[in-house]
């Protein structure tokens, strides 16, 4: 099948469901609970934060929070947020940090899928990026989590959504995104380090706090 006619089937069907989804939709068992999340561990101690109310306008999530983690030990500054969508119909569906990183002023220097073992040995795949704005540098985790597990490409959570739709079951869904600004001198790969402790320490919480389980 030539491209371009390729493009237009599969804006056809995703159209389609776009369609199908206003008109229905299967609850949830029960909603994101975020205070299932610790605020405080042996290792880090976090507080809520709040972004404007123009962009939970624009996110249009049924939940979120949005935390900084101060790590006891380095002093490192872990920004975490998650955003619960109980389903995604249409006008409410995840917004891609692709799109919402450079509309906040940064600029996308690298991205690649990344895979990060967990402690018992089962791995997710995220998205690794380095994000830079005029005075800071970033590096950035993100990933979907869904009744799928963890997904980390937009076209799979498409095709989740659909799958979802098709056999009846909830199509609701996460973005969690962790973030760490860089220190002076530090290398792209040890703040990776870091981060990653840091998913692998909160990744069963997060999870328990989401209603896929």
């Amino acid at each position: 099948m030539q491209k371009p006619i390729l493009v237009i089937v599969i804006l056809l069907v995703f159209g389609g469901f776009g369609i199908y989804l206003r008109g229905h939709s299967i609850s949830p068992d029960r909603p994101a609970e975020f205070s299932l999340l610790p605020m405080e561990t042996d290792k880090y101690i976090g507080n809520e934060q709040r972004f404007d109310a123009v962009t939970y306008a624009v996110l249009k999530a049924d939940t979120t929070t949005l935390r900084m983690y101060h790590d006891r030990d380095t002093h490192d500054i872990y920004w975490l947020f998650i955003a619960y969508f109980s389903s995604q119909k249409y006008g409410s569906q995840i917004h891609s940090p692709l799109h919402c990183v450079p509309g906040g002023g940064y600029r996308i220097d690298y991205i690649e899928p990344y895979p990060i073992e967990l402690y018992d040995g089962f791995k997710i795949n995220v998205r690794r990026l380095m994000i830079t704005s005029p005075v800071r540098k970033e590096i950035m985790f993100y990933w979907y989590e869904t009744r799928s597990g963890a997904l980390n490409d937009e076209y799979d959570l498409k095709l989740d959504l659909m799958k979802n739709s098709i056999f009846q079951t909830p199509t609701d869904a996460a973005i969690c995104r962790v973030t760490m600004t860089l220190r002076n001198g530090e290398s792209f790969e040890a703040a990776t380090e870091k981060v990653v402790g840091f998913i692998r320490d909160f990744y069963e919480p997060i999870k328990t706090a989401l209603p896929f389980n």
